[in-house]
């Protein structure tokens, strides 16, 4: 039996292919735009199905045995209107996009910011899609009123392969319209925003089979018919499973931003909360610049990332005195700078900056037994011994760092694939 993964992101699709051994036969990627204008940051939907088909069909000609089942890993917070057959009926509203401020207000106003914390595990951004979509009801009521569903990336997936308007509970809870201690859309949410539960998604837990591919899709696809489609989830959460998250154990994905997950945190000082399934919550924060970071250094220094490793294992700890502030999507900064700096004391103030990030946001939920890596971040033995020895936790690489592609595998297989293992770990 052969399984297919898709991670939909925020810029690009990647699939893999994979027999339930768990080797990967064949992977590709595609890549989609992004429409921004000021706060207003859009994608046309029809360019995730499409990427999503052109991935598959390119991983067919690798496929030794039927494809027995397929599962979507997708950003989430993200949605789009769509009519009864799932073609949009507007771009969709991106996760990056901030234009629902005075929503967001108005919902502070109501509730009050612990209210909403408490209730759906979300501080009062404007990120989230509940906000954004009572934003979309005031500015486009015609388009609304058409709209058979308002879709995630992941319901929009499941949709347009099976017909059927389905979510996961992790995808849900990310919308600050979900309650997540009772695992359901929230009615006094949905009453203050008028927002209708029919247009909304069913939930279900990830890995149900929500049913089998739709006929004329495999047909166009060059699968078979009987390949069922398996509820996905939202990618940070597959990346976190594809890594072997558990207790007392966090993740760190280090890619532009580096996310990091623990589940059932017995702290989480107000980072968002995410439910899973009746047994799992999940704590989660971010750091906006790091791989970012460290590819503007390469860039501006003109050095590979391989050479930048090189000359941060020359500098002594603590840089020779060099402090970044990596915050460079807003105003971050060097300091401490004088005519006997190097190069790689620059780099090393870089990764050491990283490290103390990871390291207090670890802290802050409650700390870990061991921090799993994974992601471009992850091929830095330098940057890894530096975050072990800045958090006083062993840090373990993951093989792979596909993670989402192979958590999204794990729930089309029903467990035959397992995580990843372990490449190599870095003693504090």
């Amino acid at each position: 039996m052969l399984y297919i993964g898709i991670d939909l992101g925020t810029t690009c699709c990647k699939a893999r292919l994979y027999d339930e051994t768990g080797k990967v036969l064949g992977e590709n990627s595609i890549s989609y735009p992004l429409i921004a204008s000021g706060k207003n940051v859009e994608q046309d939907a029809n360019a995730w199905f499409n990427a999503v088909k052109e991935n598959i069909k390119a991983l067919v000609p690798f496929a030794t045995d039927e494809i027995a089942a397929i599962s979507f890993s997708t950003q989430g917070i993200s949605f789009v209107p769509v009519d009864k057959d799932g073609a949009p009926l507007a771009n969709a509203i991106t996760w990056l996009d901030t234009r629902a401020e005075t929503e967001t207000e108005s919902l502070k106003d109501a509730f009050g910011s612990e209210y909403i914390y408490k209730k759906t595990g979300k501080p009062m951004l404007s990120v989230y899609t509940l906000p954004k979509l009572i934003w979309f009801m005031k500015n486009c009521p015609s388009v609304y009123e058409k709209a058979y569903k308002l879709l995630m990336p992941l319901d929009f997936l499941n949709f347009k392969f099976t017909g059927k308007a389905v979510t996961d509970i992790s995808m849900a809870s990310g919308t600050m319209l979900y309650d997540i201690h009772n695992r359901k859309w929230d009615e006094e949410l949905l009453k203050f925003s008028g927002i209708s539960s029919l247009k909304l998604p069913d939930i279900l837990p990830a890995g149900t089979e929500i049913g089998r591919i739709l006929p004329q899709l495999a047909k166009e696809l060059g699968i078979s018919a009987e390949t069922s489609i398996v509820m996905g989830s939202q990618d940070q959460k597959l990346a976190a499973f594809g890594a072997g998250i558990s207790e007392g154990l966090c993740t760190v994905s280090i890619g532009t931003a580096t996310a990091i997950s623990k589940i059932n945190a017995t702290k989480n000082a107000g980072f968002p909360l995410f439910a899973y399934n009746d047994n799992i919550m999940f704590a989660e924060t971010s750091i906006s610049t790091t791989g970012a970071a460290i590819e503007w250094l390469s860039r501006v220094l003109g050095l590979s990332y391989k050479e930048m490793d090189e000359l941060a294992r020359q500098s002594p700890k603590g840089s020779n005195g060099v402090v970044f502030d990596l915050n460079l999507s807003v105003s971050g900064s060097i300091q401490n700078l004088n005519l006997g700096i190097t190069k790689g004391d620059i780099i090393r103030a870089l990764y050491e900056s990283i490290a103390t990030e990871i390291t207090n946001k670890v802290r802050q939920m409650g700390g870990a037994n061991y921090i799993c890596v994974f992601g471009g971040g992850s091929n830095s033995d330098i940057l890894n011994q530096i975050l072990a020895d800045t958090s006083g936790i062993e840090v373990c690489v993951m093989e792979t760092a596909e993670t989402a592609t192979l958590g999204a595998v794990m729930l089309a297989s029903g467990g035959v694939i397992g995580c990843s293992k372990i490449r190599r770990r870095f003693k504090c």
